[in-house]
C-alpha cells in the first residue's frame, strides 16, 4: 500500500461538522468517520488515502505530551504501508505537536504534514480544502509529482514549514503560521515547489521512534516587577521540576539584581536544567554578549540560541527523558537534532587554580565542524585577580594554536594582547578568534588556548565557545 497516503485525525477544527445536516447554522460537532468530512467535497475521494481517527478525538487545547507519544505510535505502526502521513490537528497547540514529534519520530525518510484550519471544512470560505489536499500531495509525493519532504512540517495556507520552526502567529487570519527564524520548505500557488536546499537530507538508518518524555518542566517569562522570590517559591514546594524555559528579553537578558541571580543560582544548584529563550520572535540569544546575560551564563544557564519556544519546550522534555545526567543534557541541548536551530554551539571550559602568570588548557576539535560553517568563536575569561594589592594595570596575551599532525604544514598561531587597569580587571574579557578557528578546525585536531600575564595573578574560569551553522 506505497501508494497511499494515511490520514490520522487527532481533532481540531478541519474535521467539525454541523449537528444537524443540511443546517449551516446548527452546532458544530466532530465528525464521525471520514465520510462525515469528505462527503460534501468529492475531489478528497479521488486520492487514494486511508484514515484513522482517535477515540476520543482531542481538543487541542486538551494535547498533552502522552497525546503526541500516541501519534508517533501510530505512525510507527503503519510506517511500512504508507508512503506518508498526514495529521490533522488543532491550530492550537499544533507547533507544539509538530515540534515534540520531530524529536520522536527517528531516522524519518516520508513526510509528516500537520494541517488543520481556521474554519470548519463544511463552512462557506473555509481554509480546509486547500491545506487537506495540498497535505496529502506532499505526503503522497511522487504520486503526485512532489519532491519528497523526510520531515516532520506543517501545511497551512500556502506554504510549507519545518515542523520545530513553527510558531501560531494569528488566531483567526488564514496565514496563521511562521517560521521567524527559518525560511519555508515549500510553497502552493499554480504550482508546488518544494525548496530542495532547505529540507533535511533523508536518513539511511532505520526509523524508529523514541517516546520517553520528561513533562516536569515549567515555563518563566520575565517581566518588568517580576519579584525573585516568587520564582523561588514555586521551586521550594515543587521538588520534582527538573526543567525550566526561562524566556528572557531581546538577546537573552535578565535581570541582573544579586536578588534574581541567587533565585537562579538557587534553581540549577538543584540539577534542574534551565534554557535560556529570547522572547521575541526573531532573532537568537547571546549570552555573554552583555552583562544582564552574563551573569546567567555564570548561574548555570543554558543558551537556547534561537529555539522557538514549542520547540524549547519539546527538546528540552525529550532529552531529560533519555537521561538523568545534568551536564549531558546541557551539551545536547547546545547541537543541533533535527533542524530546530540554526546553529550549534560548542563550548570548552577550563577553571585553573594556580597563582602563576601562565596558564592552558587542551581540546579536541569536535569532527562536525567545518570552518566554512564557523560563525563565531571566541574565548571568554572571567575572575581574574592580580596577587599584589598595589598593581594599577596587568598585560595579558591570550595565544590559540593547533597541532597539525601533517608534514610540511607549520602550526597556526595567533595572539592578542590585553591590557586591564585595577578598575576593569574584574570584568569579563571576551575576544574573538574567528579567522584563526576556521583554520584550525580544518586542518588541526586539537586546539592549544594559552594565557599568559606580565605578573602572577589568580585566574578564574576560562571558555572557548564555537559556534558553526548546521
Amino acid at each position: 500500500m506505497l501508494d497511499k497516503v494515511l490520514i490520522i485525525n487527532t481533532g481540531g477544527t478541519i474535521g467539525m461538522v454541523n449537528s444537524e445536516a443540511g443546517n449551516p447554522l446548527s452546532p458544530l460537532r466532530p465528525a464521525e468517520n471520514w465520510h462525515e468530512i469528505a462527503k460534501e467535497h468529492p475531489i478528497l475521494n479521488k486520492f487514494s488515502t486511508d484514515y484513522y481517527q482517535f477515540t476520543p478525538l482531542i481538543d487541542s487545547s486538551d494535547m498533552h505530551p502522552e497525546s503526541w507519544g500516541r501519534i508517533a505510535e501510530v505512525i510507527a505502526e503503519n510506517y511500512d504501508t504508507y508512503r506518508g502521513f498526514v495529521v490533522l490537528h488543532g491550530t492550537d497547540t499544533m507547533a507544539f505537536t509538530s515540534s515534540a514529534l520531530s524529536f520522536m519520530l527517528k531516522n524519518l525518510d516520508k513526510p509528516v504534514v500537520l494541517t488543520g484550519s481556521q474554519v470548519p471544512l463544511q463552512s462557506p470560505r473555509s481554509d480546509a480544502l486547500q491545506n487537506l489536499v495540498t497535505a496529502i500531495q506532499i505526503a503522497g509525493n511522487e504520486l503526485y509529482g512532489a519532491r519528497v519532504v523526510p520531515e516532520v512540517c506543517i501545511f497551512f495556507r500556502d506554504t510549507l514549514l519545518r515542523g520545530n520552526r513553527v510558531r501560531k502567529m494569528d488566531a483567526t487570519n488564514y496565514f496563521g503560521f511562521s517560521s521567524p527564524n527559518y525560511p519555508s520548505l515549500g510553497e502552493a500557488g499554480g504550482d508546488l515547489k518544494i525548496r530542495k536546499n532547505r529540507i533535511l537530507a533523508p536518513s539511511s538508518e532505520g526509523f524508529h521512534i523514541d517516546t520517553s518524555l520528561e513533562d516536569r518542566v515549567v515555563v518563566i517569562e520575565i517581566f518588568p516587577g517580576l519579584k525573585p522570590n516568587y520564582i523561588k517559591k514555586i521551586f521550594e514546594n515543587n521538588e520534582d521540576i527538573r526543567g525550566v524555559i526561562l524566556k528572557t528579553y531581546g538577546n537573552g537578558n535578565a535581570p541582573t539584581s544579586d536578588e534574581f541571580i541567587e533565585v537562579i543560582e538557587y534553581i540549577t544548584s538543584k540539577g534542574i536544567v534551565v534554557l535560556n529563550i529570547t522572547q521575541c520572535t526573531t532573532g537568537r540569544v547571546k549570552m555573554g554578549l552583555y552583562e544582564a546575560s552574563a551573569r546567567l551564563l555564570d548561574a548555570g544557564v543554558v543558551s537556547g540560541l534561537d529555539l522557538t519556544p514549542e520547540a524549547a519546550i519539546a527538546k528540552l522534555m525529550h532529552l531529560l527523558g533519555k537521561t538523568q545526567d545534568v551536564e549531558e543534557v546541557k551539551r545536547q541541548l547546545q547541537i543541533d537534532i533535527c533542524g530546530e536551530q540554526t546553529l550549534n554551539h560548542y563550548k570548552f571550559e577550563h577553571s585553573h587554580t594556580q597563582r602563576e602568570e601562565e596558564c592552558s588548557f587542551t581540546f579536541d576539535i569536535p569532527k562536525s565542524i567545518v570552518g566554512d560553517d564557523l560563525v563565531e568563536a571566541s574565548i571568554r575569561v572571567k575572575g581574574i585577580v592580580p596577587l599584589e594589592e598595589e598593581v594599577t594595570d596587568v598585560r595579558l596575551t591570550i595565544e590559540l594554536e593547533g597541532d597539525i599532525p601533517v608534514e610540511n604544514l607549520r602550526n597556526f598561531r595567533s595572539h592578542k594582547e590585553i591590557r586591564r587597569t585595577r578598575d576593569n580587571l574584574g570584568d569579563d574579557i571576551l575576544v574573538s578568534f574567528n579567522h584563526c578557528t576556521k583554520k584550525l578546525v580544518d586542518n588541526c585536531e586539537a586546539i592549544r588556548v594559552r594565557l599568559k600575564a606580565d605578573r602572577k595573578i589568580e585566574w578564574g574560569s576560562i571558555t572557548f565557545s564555537i559556534y558553526s551553522e548546521n
